[in-house]
């Protein structure tokens, strides 16, 4: 086996992460004031997509175990007809991986990047972006993650093994 590729994280901004979706945070972005003046509402450049027409929408929880870096990504998923959104509860940083389809549809390591995400931080994965499983970073995390559902489900979710790992790890320490 080949070895594997090195990316180093980057912390997670609107303008890195563009590519592959969309990012949430308060403070950032289009904002209006609510709740009699309370309150600043900051809504996200591009909502839920899905292609086609969608079951209700999908609301689930996800408890995601501490991982350390470097990390290895062996394997990645994509949602082709919907995007995703991961709204952090609980725990500290997490890490985001995600990759463009090259044109035989399957992840393209060539467009990997590594994001370092904040406890105050929503990302939105685009359809079709291949994007690593959630990996909390400090302690246990708890999520809450937001879809169209699809009348096939395994049209909506495809899994590709990476025949040669993608490490997440600061260029120097992996050296």
């Amino acid at each position: 086996m080949s070895a594997p590729r090195i990316i180093p994280p980057v912390p997670l901004t609107g303008e890195a992460f563009a590519p592959f979706g969309t990012v949430l945070a308060a403070g950032v972005g289009r904002s209006s004031l609510v709740n009699d003046g309370r309150g600043i509402r900051y809504d996200a450049e591009h909502g839920l997509g899905y292609a086609g027409e969608p079951l209700p929408p999908v609301l689930a929880l996800y408890r995601i175990v501490p991982s350390q870096l470097p990390f290895a990504v062996t394997a990645m998923e994509q949602h082709p007809l919907s995007s995703q959104t991961f709204v952090p509860m609980t725990g500290g940083r997490f890490l985001v991986v995600a990759a463009l389809a090259d044109a035989d549809g399957v992840p393209d390591p060539r467009t990997a990047r590594a994001f370092i995400a904040g406890p105050d931080q929503a990302i939105t994965y685009a359809g079709g972006v291949w994007h690593c499983p959630l990996v909390a970073l400090d302690e246990t995390a708890d999520f809450a993650m937001m879809m169209w559902r699809a009348p096939d489900p395994d049209a909506d979710c495809r899994v590709a093994s990476l025949s040669v790992p993608l490490l997440v790890a600061d260029q120097n320490a992996a050296t």
